[in-house]
């Protein structure tokens, strides 16, 4: 998922979650998860002054590059839990969101 500005989304894509515009707690224009980006689409999240949006890209890496970069996420994350105690739950639940999120 990529958190790109409207400038930069382009018809054809596809939401990787729903897009809201909320203006004065209502609800002014949605769009749902996985719906597939239309010019017109485009133009009515401008004209609702829509700022971003999840969008899903292909990963274009090979798998190689993947395997070498979770490895360097991995390894970096445990340099920085090194001086955690992994057997609190909570600290073990945290270290397992981070080295998730550092291996996307």
């Amino acid at each position: 998922m990529h958190y790109l500005p409207l400038t930069e989304l382009q018809a054809g894509m596809v939401l990787a979650m729903p897009v809201r515009v909320v203006v004065c707690g209502q609800l002014r224009f949605s769009l749902p998860a996985m719906h597939i980006l239309t010019v017109d689409n485009l133009h009515q999240l401008a004209a609702h002054h829509a700022e971003y949006a999840f969008v899903a890209l292909p990963d274009e890496r090979v798998d190689e590059e993947i395997a070498v970069e979770s490895a360097l996420a991995a390894r970096r994350t445990l340099e920085i839990f090194a001086g955690a105690d992994l057997g609190d739950p909570n600290m073990a639940a945290l270290f397992d969101q981070v080295l998730i999120y550092r291996s996307k």
